[in-house]
């Protein structure tokens, strides 16, 4: 089976008010990060990293691994996404699309979810609830659902190459959270495995604080 990753940092990074393609820690760049975990598997054919065409150069200057094809990202993540998709070698069968702002997934979940793609078309990775969950109207308290039930979604996200072009022009224009809600859309099922807490995303500063703790560099 071959595997393409597709890698986004093509965000402006408002609410962090850093451009995150430029966010380094111990002096390496967030996306290289994800460069390196990915790249540790054979079945990872092709690595495509999206960003703002600003970054090329210096995306160009840090990255030494010949997998890496640089793509120029769209409006919005949905279109850097798609951009990514649409630059895959045509023999590439599944594919795993990641936030390039997410520097700790680990080589364990990345190892299931290329098991699981060889028997589903889609699959997820996720954090089990551990606070109890509170459906809202308004501002008070409709409903309290079952923690037991609820993950919280991250990233990457695999799909079968083929079925996640498919959803995206189909439904590419509207305004999602993540790529697998295309695909449930499409009336198909999504699996999900558990990930872990350390995958989060940089979002905001204090996510990037957290992370220079987990670095152990100094703030």
């Amino acid at each position: 089976m071959k595997i393409g990753a597709v890698i986004v940092c093509a965000g402006s990074g408002r609410r962090l008010n850093k451009d995150k393609a430029s966010l380094k820690l111990k002096g390496e760049p967030l996306f290289c990060k994800s460069i390196e975990a990915f790249s540790g598997f054979k079945q990872v054919k092709q690595i495509v990293l999206v960003l703002r065409d600003k970054n090329f150069f210096f995306a160009k200057k840090n990255i030494k691994n010949n997998k890496v094809l640089l793509v120029k990202g769209g409006k919005e993540r949905k279109d850097s996404v798609f951009c990514g998709l649409s630059a895959l070698d045509k023999d590439i069968g599944s594919v795993l699309i990641h936030d390039g702002a997410r520097p700790f997934v680990n080589k364990k979940t990345i190892a299931k979810m290329i098991f699981v793609l060889e028997k589903h078309e889609a699959v997820i990775c996720g954090q089990r609830a551990t606070d109890t969950v509170k459906l809202l109207e308004g501002s008070f308290v409709k409903q309290t659902l079952k923690r037991e039930d609820i993950f919280l979604a991250q990233t990457p996200q695999g799909f079968k190459k083929e079925l996640i072009m498919k959803a995206y022009k189909k439904f590419g224009k509207k305004n999602l959270t993540d790529d697998a809600q295309l695909i449930e859309l499409l009336g198909k099922k999504v699996k999900i495995i558990e990930s872990d807490s350390l995958n989060f995303k940089i979002t905001y500063p204090k996510d990037l604080k957290l992370a220079k703790l987990i670095s152990n560099e100094k703030l």
